[in-house]
């Protein structure tokens, strides 16, 4: 396993600590890992939805509804 120092502003660094206690953690290393993990596996499906789409075919242009419809779905979700 390889290791990698890491300076930490104070307000991160209490982050860190009070992540590690709620999660279960055993450490705060154990933390990092587990956060660094997710990131790469958030990643890797960002990258397979892209391949997918890629892969679906030519697009199709949007119509005015379906814009409608989106906008209206980001507004409802930035209310809340």
């Amino acid at each position: 396993m390889s290791n990698i120092p890491v300076d930490l502003p104070d307000d991160l660094m209490q982050f860190v600590d009070q992540a590690t206690e709620k999660g279960g953690f055993a450490n705060p290393s154990e933390f990092i890992v587990a956060l660094v993990a997710a990131a790469n596996e958030k990643q890797l499906e960002i990258e397979h939805a892209l391949m997918a789409g890629i892969s679906s075919g030519p697009a199709e242009p949007w119509t005015d509804e379906e814009w409608q419809a989106i906008k209206e779905r980001v507004v409802s979700k930035s209310v809340k």
